[in-house]
């Protein structure tokens, strides 16, 4: 027996059987049930959501030796002609390579000619958009005012193109994107009609490549099937559609929490090597930050998740890296990046830059809490400033030198503000991007068996209560003090530089800035 694609060999045959356009369905067996049936209908949409079938089964049901009826017996001589292409009355253009004023006018003739055997003439004309302006014309006094028994039904994937004069005319339907779960049901029948076994996280990665076609789904179907034979494994998928398994896009976020600029460049081009899809790469993404966002802001992410192609241990584990902003920011600039990657020949350098762009993504500073931080400065502004004497600031100077020299068990001595310097050193050392982050906070107690840091802005102070930020603190802490001290954040407004002297010259604490270059501000002092 001849082999037969599987869009060709499941292609519906009744209207019970097309699936995801619903509102189409009722309102067209309405109209045959009350016997109102149009003589133009424009359906509209993406490829493969079922326009030229539904066109094909509405010819079917207005001529049904039982009709009309809102459901064709698909059974009688009329149905069987029209499924085979054959009927006389039923005709199928292509508006591509019949697109010439003179065959719309060639087409304009025959329609004056009445039925042969069917009960209406239909003229279904595909790719109605690539019909020339010429021929458009012709078609519109026929359009405006058709013969009895006569009925248009036209399919276009590009309704823009259509023009307004045409539209006019035609009882207009919208095809809409067939859903994930909708493609991988049909996916399921079909392969356990044909012995196929496969897993659902193997079908759902074919759904996800159809983008809403339910055509292109099962094309990619028949390729993988070729591929692998009866048994459909994940891998092969993956190979053969020339998408990034969840554990690749795993460890790239994981060297984006790290802010690995190296590790994520040699990654992208073993992805590139191993010949997957950046186009793929990218999209799988923008939507694995998109999980990372409903984990974080959701009390219950199964819900919105599909917990079968999503390890939610891992992604609760990785959002807590994140700030909300960093994930909006990252998955605004990979938005940008696949529409620019599109139009560009330098696709893989735009996703290379890219990536890089996202490992430098930090969290905006909130308007609110940089006004806060601005009224609390000019309240310790107006303070009245007193200008101490030498004698007296000897005096504070050896309080504090008293106060911040202890004897540790080990026998070294613990100075704090030396031994904080050497702290932050340290930490940056590790972690680089860490720097930020340490100049916005202030040691606020620094004893035997202590050290609280107090920070200005929450923000802050959540990204360094990050479990590994700070563990990492804690490790510095302990190298450079030689002992286990404990270390507490704490969110506090002690932790405001305070006001400079005037001989003195300091720049400006950075959310100070931040809040100068939106508004254009100058601070007085």
């Amino acid at each position: 027996m001849e082999f037969q694609v599987s869009a060709r060999k499941w292609r519906p045959q009744k209207f019970s059987e097309l699936i995801g356009q619903e509102h189409i369905v009722r309102t067209l067996r309405n109209a045959i049930e009350l016997g109102k049936i149009s003589h133009a209908y424009l359906f509209s949409g993406t490829r493969g959501v079922g326009k030229t079938t539904t066109a094909r089964i509405l010819a079917k049901a207005i001529n049904c030796a039982k009709g009309p009826i809102p459901e064709p017996c698909d059974e009688c001589d009329f149905c069987q002609e029209i499924k085979l292409g054959n009927s006389i009355d039923v005709r199928e253009i292509d508006g591509a390579s019949n697109n010439s004023v003179a065959e719309a006018r060639e087409l304009i003739e025959t329609i004056q000619y009445a039925a042969s055997a069917s009960r209406y003439k239909v003229y279904i004309i595909d790719e109605v958009h690539m019909l020339s302006k010429s021929a458009f014309n012709a078609l519109l006094k026929t359009l405006e005012e058709p013969p009895p028994k006569v009925v248009f039904l036209f399919a276009t994937t590009e309704l823009s193109k259509i023009p307004e004069t045409i539209l006019s005319r035609c009882q207009c339907f919208e095809f809409k994107p067939l859903s994930q779960r909708q493609i991988i049901e049909q996916l399921e029948i079909i392969c356990d009609q044909e012995g196929i076994e496969a897993n659902g996280l193997s079908l759902e990665k074919i759904a996800k490549s159809g983008a809403g076609s339910m055509r292109d789904a099962q094309s990619l179907l028949d390729q993988v099937i070729a591929y692998c034979g009866n048994k459909i494994e994940n891998d092969s998928v993956e190979e053969v559609l020339g998408v990034v398994g969840s554990t690749t896009l795993e460890k790239l976020v994981e060297y984006l929490i790290k802010k690995d600029s190296v590790k994520l460049i040699e990654s992208v081009q073993s992805i590139i090597t191993d010949g997957k899809d950046l186009n793929f790469l990218c999209r799988d993404l923008a939507e694995y930050l998109r999980n990372l966002m409903m984990v974080k802001l959701s009390n219950k992410p199964e819900v919105l998740l599909d917990i079968q192609v999503c390890n939610l241990q891992v992604l609760q584990d990785q959002s807590k890296a994140f700030h909300v902003d960093e994930l909006q920011q990252m998955f605004s600039v990979l938005s940008r990046t696949e529409m620019e990657m599109k139009r560009s020949s330098l696709a893989q350098m735009i996703f290379e830059m890219s990536i890089l762009r996202l490992a430098d993504v930090r969290p905006f500073h909130r308007i609110d809490d940089m006004i806060k931080t601005i009224n609390l400065l000019e309240e310790k502004a107006e303070q009245p400033v007193v200008l101490s004497t030498t004698p007296i600031i000897n005096s504070v100077k050896d309080e504090l030198k008293n106060q911040e020299s202890v004897e540790l068990s080990s026998g070294r001595c613990l100075d704090s503000g030396s031994n904080w310097q050497q702290i932050k050193q340290e930490i940056c050392l590790r972690k680089p991007v860490f720097k930020h982050y340490l100049e916005q906070c202030k040691v606020l107690t620094f004893s035997e068996s202590n050290l609280d840091l107090g920070f200005m802005d929450a923000i802050t102070l959540d990204q360094v209560k990050n479990q590994e930020n700070l563990q990492l603190v804690k490790d510095a802490v302990k190298l450079v003090c030689d002992r286990e001290i404990n270390v507490t954040l704490v969110l506090s407004d002690k932790a405001s530089v305070p006001v400079a002297n005037s001989t003195q010259d300091k720049s400006e604490p950075e959310i100070i800035q931040d809040a100068l270059d939106v508004f254009g501000g100058v601070v007085i002092k």
